[in-house]
């Protein structure tokens, strides 16, 4: 393989790694390893959320905590890589359990995609930009989960989970 494949290749790789750890830090409210998905001045436009890559931890980490649970899902990417400039067009599901101030709870699914900019600065690739599009958004009771005996849900994730960082 010639060293420019190589580059290319390893390129590739890390900016898809930074779209997967996105979904991972909220998920997990793991605001240090967000803070190192986004450029501090990077232009982040979620709809709910418009601001820097510097703000957006602490906007998204609090959001994700207010929800019982929750699970991005970034898929079916197509990702350009220029030297140290990249552009990816993502599909993202989301998945969330609310509760609300009388106990019950409302199941959301959100259909998206992202459409990022990642630029390498100091041999570190992160978004320099993110927008999102919305396709559907599907808000509805949730009655709660079947009796799945043995499986062991997603409440309390968290730097603080036992599962934190994998099986015990």
């Amino acid at each position: 393989m010639h060293e420019f494949e190589h580059d290319a290749l390893a390129a590739r790789a890390a900016c898809l790694e930074v779209l997967m750890r996105y979904g991972r830090a909220i998920d997990w409210l793991d605001h240090p390893a967000l803070e190192r998905v986004f450029w501090p001045d990077a232009a982040i436009d979620l709809g709910y959320f418009k601001g820097s890559g510097a703000e957006a931890p602490g906007f998204l980490v609090p959001h994700a905590a207010s929800m019982r649970r929750r699970c991005h899902i970034t898929t079916n990417t197509v990702l350009d890589v220029a030297g140290d400039d990249a552009s990816a067009d993502s599909c993202a599901l989301t998945f969330s359990v609310v509760e609300g101030a009388d106990g019950t709870c409302a199941a959301h699914r959100f259909t998206g995609r992202y459409l990022d900019r990642l630029s390498r600065r100091a041999g570190e690739w992160r978004l320099a930009a993110r927008t999102y599009l919305l396709h559907s958004a599907i808000m509805e009771p949730y009655a709660g989960d079947p009796d799945v005996p043995g499986l062991a849900n997603t409440d309390g994730m968290s730097p603080a989970h036992p599962y934190f960082r994998g099986p015990a």
